[in-house]
């Protein structure tokens, strides 16, 4: 295989910076949550081979190494399916954009997309009934000022199907993010 055209540091940096924030235009938690999952399979790597993060290649991440890692994920530090599965969904997402980038990367990010999520069993979601939603939103104390902001969250959330933390970052007088 001849050298890469572009180097692993390099590939990261323009995935993080280019891929995910100007392309993708991604959350701040979505970067986060890839950059734990970065953070982690370098530090495994460096641990089974001695490498330091500052020296990997592209070809040192391979499917039997990514295998690897997705068990220790499992294994050692006792995580959950869904965690080991969004840490896969941060390598595959780097692996297609490293095959754009660099097309001698080709065969190895092809192995390592052809790694599947493992399944796992996804509880039945529950619902609350409308009596339920009226005394939820009814809870709050709107005579005092915590009660009437409670009232307002929860009315929102309920109105808008917004995520907890939608909510708490909104800053007032601030344009809506489009």
């Amino acid at each position: 295989m001849r050298p890469p055209q572009i180097s692993f540091a390099q590939l990261v940096q323009d995935f993080f910076l280019r891929r995910l924030i100007d392309q993708r235009g991604a959350s701040a938690r979505t970067i986060e949550s890839y950059r734990d999952a970065f953070g982690l399979l370098f530090s495994f790597i460096e641990q089974r081979t001695g490498t330091p993060a500052s020296a990997l290649e592209l070809n040192d991440i391979d499917a039997p190494l990514v295998l690897d890692f997705l068990d220790y994920l499992e294994t050692e530090r006792g995580n959950s399916t869904r965690t080991r599965n969004a840490r896969l969904a941060a390598i595959h997402s780097f692996m297609c954009y490293a095959q754009l980038r660099d097309p001698a990367s080709l065969p190895i990010a092809q192995r390592v997309l052809a790694i599947p999520a493992k399944r796992f069993d996804q509880p039945i979601l529950g619902y609350l009934t409308r009596d339920q939603i009226t005394a939820v939103l009814a809870a709050p104390d709107r005579s005092t000022y915590s009660g009437h902001r409670d009232a307002v969250m929860l009315a929102t959330l309920y109105n808008t199907g917004a995520r907890v933390s939608e909510i708490t970052a909104i800053k007032v007088g601030e344009p809506p993010r489009v």
